[in-house]
């Protein structure tokens, strides 16, 4: 096991605080120079728009404005903040506000999670709205075509501020998850296997970011009988949307990294130890010599494309940092760093 050196952390701080946002950089001083929630909050809550809705934080696309995507970004940073803000602070009202305005009882999730604006700017060829005029005919079409991708992380926040939920509608948007944990997750349903809801994989329990969304469920989930219900779906085949083979993954295609997937120490980190922390270690050893963590790849051609990708790269070094701070794999130096963040 490696740990990130001490001149690797200060020069990964220093693209940061050269190059980043102001959410990077205050997410680093929350990190590791003490900073409080309330400080961190602030910052946070210069990209709440009037309507509640977070803008200006997906590095993918150049549209500054409110939207479902950004709105979600900002929901993982108040999952891994040590100290939550409390259901009445006006940062998480407006939030739940936005969050349930949008919610489509009709399919079961919020849908396109853009606005049309996107396309109007530079972005990445992933992240193009397409309108969604999607309807279903009854509670099964609904579960089968529902994708965690998002959508559950969007769910994790309805439950971990469920008190703000009028009942029959929190019911309504945990319901979904659940049973598409229930039928497409675990092995012992006659419908596991079935149901792409992405083209790029077979199923829908080979795509990781909808495993990192479902993660996050099951941490915000007050319900522990439930919860513990979908952790044990979910350890049945945890690896099946990993790449393990080193080889592989260094050819390019780093979305199914480990690391990309066991991004904190939780019930799935408990199950696969070794596989994660070989894969932590991967992470640390792909930091550049001018401590960033570059992409393999282009997000386009031309000078727009390029600041986006750079803006990208800066946060995604922030991200990585907290990640290893979570599982205590930096150096300590002058000063020390902050505790790592108790496992979940």
């Amino acid at each position: 096991m490696i740990r990130l050196s001490r001149d690797g952390f200060l020069k990964a701080k220093e693209a940061i605080f050269s190059g980043g946002s102001d959410v990077d950089r205050a997410w680093f001083r929350y990190q590791f120079e003490h900073e409080d929630t309330e400080a961190f909050l602030r910052v946070l809550a210069a990209h709440q728009y009037d309507n509640g809705g977070f803008g200006g934080l997906v590095h993918e696309f150049e549209y500054q404005g409110p939207c479902l995507k950004c709105t979600e970004h900002a929901f993982r940073y108040l999952y891994y903040l040590k100290e939550k803000p409390p259901a009445a602070h006006p940062l998480i009202q407006r939030m739940m506000s936005y969050v349930l305005e949008r919610y489509r009882p009709e399919i079961g999730e919020w849908g396109q999670l853009l606005e049309p604006e996107v396309n109007d700017g530079c972005h990445v060829w992933w992240w193009t709205y397409e309108k969604d005029e999607r309807s279903y005919g009854g509670f099964d079409e609904r579960v089968r075509a529902y994708n965690p991708n998002g959508q559950a992380a969007l769910a994790a926040f309805v439950a971990l501020y469920g008190e703000l939920v009028p009942d029959g509608l929190y019911r309504d948007i945990l319901r979904y998850p659940v049973e598409k944990v229930r039928r497409y997750y675990d092995r012992r349903s006659w419908r596991y296997k079935d149901c792409p809801v992405d083209p790029v994989y077979k199923a829908v329990w080979e795509d990781p970011y909808s495993l990192n969304c479902l993660q996050q469920l099951c941490g915000c989930l007050k319900d522990e009988s439930l919860a513990g219900e979908l952790k044990a779906i979910l350890l049945q085949d945890p690896t099946a949307c990993m790449e393990l083979d080193e080889r592989e993954l260094l050819k390019g295609d780093l979305e199914r990294a480990p690391f990309k997937i066991l991004s904190e120490p939780n019930f799935l980190y408990a199950a696969l130890r070794e596989e994660a922390d070989r894969g932590l270690d991967l992470l640390i050893r792909l930091q550049h010599p001018d401590g960033r963590w570059h992409l393999p790849y282009r997000f386009g051609e031309g000078e727009r494309f390029d600041r986006l990708q750079a803006a990208y790269e800066v946060h995604a070094t922030m991200l990585y940092l907290a990640q290893l701070n979570r599982f205590g794999r930096i150096e300590s130096g002058p000063g020390g760093l902050p505790e790592c963040m108790p496992a979940r």
